[in-house]
């Protein structure tokens, strides 16, 4: 299927799309204030996660379900080589900083798109857990 946008609408679209702030950035943020425990949000740290909780050694990404292949092999692929090129870049990626960071003695939580909209008392539980195990 064509793109329906010339080259530069579809950079403009592109660039509207958010990286921080998302909705399922400012869930998780409501779910970790809940906690009573000090975090940060976008810290400056290898891997750029979403959220840190340095004295516990917790790491948290909130992975949006298209762009980081929630069951990506079971689903229809993108039609473009770009697109599926991105994501599978992206699943790469992903396993490449959550091994690195798990070396360096970090626990590293990622929590996808759904669960964090659908069940965020799952995702609260698990947090806990933990938390509690640190």
């Amino acid at each position: 299927m064509a793109d329906i946008f010339t080259p530069e609408k579809r950079s403009w679209v592109m660039s509207r799309i958010r990286g921080t702030n998302t909705k399922i950035d400012l869930m998780m943020k409501d779910m970790l204030i809940k906690t009573g425990y000090k975090f940060e949000m976008y810290p400056k740290m290898y891997g750029n996660p979403d959220f840190v909780l340095r004295r516990r050694k917790i790491i948290i990404y909130c992975d949006g379900d298209f762009w980081h292949g929630f069951k990506y092999d079971e689903k229809k692929k993108p039609s473009k080589k770009f697109w599926r090129d991105k994501i599978q870049g992206n699943m790469k990626r992903d396993r490449r900083i959550t091994r690195h960071l798990r070396r360096n003695g970090w626990s590293v939580l990622r929590f996808w798109e759904h669960d964090i909209e659908k069940n965020p008392e799952k995702c609260s539980a698990r947090i806990l857990r933990k938390i509690r195990e640190k």
